[in-house]
């Protein structure tokens, strides 16, 4: 790089540092990547432009008679999310970089220990699922494998650590942190951004915050999570937004919601088209899931899904949009806490239930407390999506369980998502003389 285009590039970062984002999909955002990382911190996630859609189920969808998830018109932001759900590897790499950090500085011992997956998760009374405590999650064999035995708390923390790596090499490109030290980050707890270091580096601490380029990696938000199970179902789901007829609802604006509603992905009509009509696996089904008592993989030579537990995180059939294993395999952890009215209570844009807000009730009334007055308690966070142990309707993405926030499972993994800045489809063409209707499909 010469003289003139490095001056350039020094004051393009002062001025577009704050708002600068991954290459991908840059020209949809009509942006630019400065970033130093050759690797893209967005590699292996899909853009999901926000909309309109239906959160919850039909009532003659719910069999379970739950009445925890009404059918709502709700309304979401675009983001990011991973293709695949966690791996083991990936966990592994999480783990293994708390373990050397642990090495070099006594402080961080506890938050290594605390990272590790249970691998108890696997073991109950009445089965021989010892090989599995012992390798599924560090076996080689298994590294493609959704991680499991991880608690709410934990994928959490796995986030922020995520956050941390995706915008590390970029902040050493510029100085900002010290290389020869591990960069600590929001991994720690701290909001402020600090190296491995007691004292931390100044520079660092004084303005490192106007150096983040990736928005923060979390766990969905329950509605995030089901809008892109339900939009990779859709049929009429246009991730370009190059179509003057894409959206649900383009072709016919005063249509329902609820009728894009896609309860599988592999139908919208029950277990319609269950098995795949390819080929090369024709007669195969295209999620992991238990189709029966004690039937979890199909018989030798009549098998059905193949997978006893969990399976690669790129296995069955994609959606529609390439998004693996949404329904089926392991459940997935959501942000959201569990109450059974969060349907009807949340905000219609970007709902989204915290700790604070509790379900409709007196606050200075209602109490949750499990085992006491109820099974819900501040802690129940929500997951979804179906399992290798779960039969067809957990598939459906308008179902919605909880588990303790510092539990885990043999059944439930996860995926991380980042909020996807400056994709509003109005305001991806600058030039103000295109009206805006136009500039909302790019004509």
């Amino acid at each position: 790089m010469n003289f003139i285009n490095s001056i350039l590039l020094f004051f393009a970062v002062l001025l577009l540092g704050p708002t600068m984002v991954s290459s991908l999909q840059s020209k949809d955002a009509n942006s630019v990547q400065f970033a130093a990382t050759k690797n893209d911190p967005y590699e292996g996630t899909i853009l999901i432009r926000g909309g309109t859609f239906a959160m919850g189920m039909n009532t003659e969808e719910s069999e379970m008679r739950q009445w925890n998830n009404t059918l709502r018109r709700k309304t979401v932001s675009s983001f990011r999310i991973d293709i695949y759900e966690v791996s083991n590897k990936k966990y592994r790499d999480y783990t293994h970089w708390l373990e050397n950090l642990a090495k070099d500085s006594t402080q961080y011992r506890d938050l290594a220990k605390e990272a590790l997956p249970d691998t108890l998760v696997w073991k109950t009374p009445l089965s021989y699922n010892e090989p599995m405590v012992l390798g599924y999650f560090r076996a080689k064999a298994y590294n493609d494998y959704p991680v499991v035995g991880v608690s709410w708390e934990q994928a959490n923390k796995y986030c922020r650590w995520r956050t941390d790596r995706a915008n590390e090499k970029t902040l050493i490109y510029y100085g900002i942190i010290n290389s020869k030290q591990r960069y600590v980050g929001k991994i720690a707890g701290r909001e402020k951004l600090l190296d491995s270091t007691s004292k931390g580096n100044a520079r660092l601490i004084k303005s490192g915050e106007e150096f983040i380029m990736v928005p923060d990696f979390r766990l969905p938000t329950e509605a995030e999570w089901e809008y892109a199970a339900k939009v990779s179902s859709s049929k009429n789901y246009v991730s370009n937004f190059k179509n003057a007829k894409a959206g649900a609802n383009a072709a016919h604006p005063n249509a329902s919601v609820a009728q894009s509603d896609s309860p599988f992905p592999w139908s919208s009509n029950g277990n319609d088209a269950i098995r795949s009509t390819k080929k090369s696996d024709q007669g195969m089904y295209t999620a992991n899931f238990k189709n029966g008592q004690g039937d979890y993989m199909g018989m030798i030579g009549y098998s059905n899904d193949g997978a006893g537990v969990p399976s690669k995180v790129y296995s069955f059939t994609p959606s529609r949009i390439g998004i693996y294993n949404l329904n089926g395999n392991v459940n997935e952890w959501v942000a959201d806490i569990y109450r059974p009215l969060s349907g009807d209570d949340m905000d219609d844009f970007n709902p989204y239930r915290g700790d604070s807000t509790l379900d409709g009730d007196d606050e200075t009334l209602a109490q949750y407390e499990t085992g006491v007055n109820t099974l819900i308690s501040n802690k129940s966070r929500v997951y979804k999506g179906g399992s290798w142990k779960d039969r067809p309707y957990w598939l459906n993405p308008g179902t919605r369980r909880f588990l303790d926030q510092d539990k885990s499972s043999s059944t439930i993994g996860f995926r991380c998502v980042s909020s996807a800045f400056g994709f509003d489809a109005a305001s991806e063409v600058t030039d103000k003389s295109i009206p805006w209707y136009k500039r909302l499909f790019k004509k």
